[in-house]
């Protein structure tokens, strides 16, 4: 048990928020996946802006997963 209480304290030293993992857990697994799915979606949504304001036109590995 001492092992895991210094395991938390050290990420809490590193800066991980653990109350949103807490949080995080409290959610079903169906949940879980809806949140990642969204995160997911966003953050390729940042990607695509970010390219196209950049004018870049390579093909990133994250495009090609996502089709």
């Amino acid at each position: 048990m001492t092992e895991l209480i210094n395991a938390i304290d050290e990420a809490e030293r590193a800066g991980f928020d653990m109350s949103l993992i807490d949080a995080n857990l409290g959610y079903s697994y169906e949940q879980r996946v809806l949140l990642h799915d969204s995160a997911l979606e966003l953050a390729l949504e940042f990607e695509r802006i970010g390219r196209r304001l950049r004018g870049a036109t390579q093909q990133t590995d994250s495009d090609a997963l996502r089709r």
